[in-house]
């Protein structure tokens, strides 16, 4: 007996048993925390693809398009739903396309999806009250019970992870096309705009007659959904992308302005002053618009600062003169607007004293979408137009040698612009609430 507890042998072998049971389980949590990991993953992949998505469609409210009827927070959810994450509770049972969410989780195991809308500046998202804002965040979680981790008094986990991308504007454009017309930006073959460099934008495809030119640097083709032929499309010399995603309509709101509803076909006071010039006068602030006004040969007309509000006119120009500083002309009801020769000057004001929102608008023609006739602004004599031109229903033939003696800003916008010749187009100058901006998303988070 003496000599059975005197004895050593197999004592290493219990001291290497006791010293591996804390190893073996710091091993096994070891191996638990790496599932976390994959986890964390996986759901971090849910997260980006549902921001980035969400945000994508969040771009189209931005830009004032015509935008699908899914929602941010259903194309959120819908990307996580095909990275395998969707709500548990509630139970999210949406039926997104792709959908690769189990039927069910593991018991004390649930998942969350939370996709927001706010504003991100300097590394900060904020969620305004209404919702609104530039960026998209995607919150994508699993909860799970910790098992071999229960030693360290962890009874659950939670595994979150969060993702934010953001609506950029990175170009100005001096044109936008907004559709839904398919190649609602058509650029033929004699097209050689000058000017100071700008984005040609359409919110649907682009269409090429043959492949354009341009004068000086600065210019891009943008499109959003494609371009045709495919053989001119990609000899463009300026740098062009036609999936892009669609640009801002910073003048969407005279949509909804409430001088639209004014009517009347009075005839617009002009007076032949002793410079030889008939000298015209703007519309009252009260209500009222005014009728047909034609420009022709040996015509010299003058419009005073102020806004001219017309109502089923035909405005026509085939001659003459026409000049005017600090003017907008509103265009309401079925009015039609051609420009076809003679000397037109006419420019914006900066500030537009009967509403602000037509600062550094030259025209608004809020008429309704013309099936026969379109919009023609032709060069054929010295035309000059300074402002922002915006034609949301209408389609619009920009032709000629249309040029900016007096002022340094000239873009378009319009439902669809079939451009030829040798445009002016420039953004320099031009109004801050009327520039127009192209929009790229961005995961900033």
């Amino acid at each position: 007996m003496r000599d059975l507890l005197s004895s050593q042998r197999g004592s290493a072998a219990l001291a290497t048993v006791i010293a591996l049971v804390p190893l073996i389980g710091v091993v096994a949590i070891g191996a638990e925390a790496g599932s976390w990991y994959v986890t964390r993953q996986h759901a971090q992949n849910a997260a980006d693809s549902a921001a980035y998505s969400g945000a994508l469609r969040l771009s189209c409210t931005m830009a004032g398009a015509a935008c699908e009827t899914q929602t941010v927070d259903y194309r959120g959810k819908e990307f996580a739903a095909q990275n395998g994450f969707c709500n548990y509770s509630p139970n999210d049972t949406t039926g997104y396309p792709g959908r690769n969410c189990p039927t069910s989780l593991p018991t004390r195991t649930s998942r969350a999806v939370q996709i927001d809308i706010g504003d991100y500046n300097a590394g900060a998202f904020t969620t305004p009250p209404a919702g609104t804002g530039n960026a998209v965040r995607a919150r994508v979680s699993q909860q799970q019970p910790a098992y071999l981790a229960a030693v360290l008094g962890l009874t659950t986990i939670n595994i979150p992870t969060q993702a934010i991308a953001m609506v950029q504007q990175p170009t100005k454009a001096c044109v936008l096309a907004l559709g839904p017309d398919t190649g609602a930006l058509k650029l033929a073959g004699n097209l050689s705009n000058n000017g100071t460099g700008c984005a040609l934008m359409s919110d649907t495809s682009v269409q090429l007659a043959s492949t354009p030119t341009f004068t000086g640097s600065g210019w891009a083709v943008y499109g959003v959904s494609g371009c045709t032929p495919t053989g001119s499309c990609s000899n463009v010399s300026v740098p062009h992308n036609y999936f892009m995603t669609y640009a801002s309509n910073p003048l969407s709101k005279l949509d909804t302005a409430s001088f639209n509803s004014r009517t009347g076909n009075t005839n617009m006071p002009c007076t032949l002053q002793v410079d030889g010039w008939k000298h015209c006068a703007p519309n009252s602030a009260g209500t009222g618009a005014y009728g047909n006004f034609t420009v022709q040969n040996g015509d010299k007309y003058v419009l005073d600062p102020g806004t001219y509000i017309f109502y089923k006119a035909n405005i026509k120009m085939t001659g003459g003169q026409l000049k005017g500083t600090g003017v907008t002309l509103v265009l309401l009801g079925d009015s039609q607007l051609t420009i076809n020769g003679g000397t037109a000057d006419l420019s914006a004001p900066a500030t537009n004293t009967f509403s602000s929102d037509l600062n550094g608008v030259l025209i608004d023609d809020q008429a309704p979408s013309k099936t026969s006739n379109k919009v023609t602004i032709n060069g054929g004599g010295q035309v000059s137009l300074g402002g922002a031109i915006y034609f949301p229903k209408v389609d619009v033939s920009w032709a000629g040698t249309t040029s900016s003696a007096n002022t340094t800003c000239s873009q378009v916008i319009a439902k669809t612009i079939d451009m030829s010749g040798g445009g002016y187009l420039s953004t320099q100058g031009c109004a801050p609430a009327t520039i127009i901006y192209t929009q790229v998303v961005a995961l900033v988070q």
